[in-house]
């Protein structure tokens, strides 16, 4: 049994119903102390409150993104938060009354994945090292195109 603590398994839901389709799916993801740090906190957060994770995937245990009971999350719940915490924000803006307030777009948590590759592109990072990054094989798959503004 391994520990999912150890290294942070990035797509642990999709494992469940559809294995990686290439050797570049299955990748280590690299984040900054401030990151691990906040992924200590939330651990510390859930064994003070008595949650553990309940599920194994792929000889993974003990995954830092959990449910209240102790499952993985789920894309559709995190879909739900979004347009929640995004339609709470909207609302706030509107309830202003300014003339032109600025509203967030919908989107989904994927969006976040091109959000990254992106700024990624923006900021002059090299598209190898972003498709070894985003475990893709091909520009193209990684949503690097040729059209970004900065």
């Amino acid at each position: 049994m391994r520990d999912a603590s150890d290294g942070i398994r990035a797509d642990a839901q999709n494992a469940l119903d559809n294995p990686s389709k290439t050797k570049a799916g299955n990748r280590q993801i690299l984040m900054t102390e401030e990151v691990k740090a906040a992924f200590r906190e939330e651990r510390r957060c859930q064994e003070s409150n008595g949650r553990r994770c309940k599920i194994m995937v792929d000889g993974y245990t003990n995954f830092i993104f959990i449910n209240r009971f102790g499952n993985l999350q789920h894309q559709g719940t995190l879909n739900k938060a979004i347009r929640r915490i995004v339609r709470n924000c909207n609302d706030m803006q509107l309830s202003k009354g300014r003339k032109n307030p600025v509203l967030l777009p919908s989107f989904f948590c994927h969006s976040l994945r091109h959000t990254f590759t992106t700024r990624l592109v923006e900021s002059g990072i090299n598209i190898k090292v972003i498709q070894e990054l985003c475990g893709k094989n091909e520009t193209a798959e990684a949503g690097v195109g040729t059209n970004v503004d900065r």
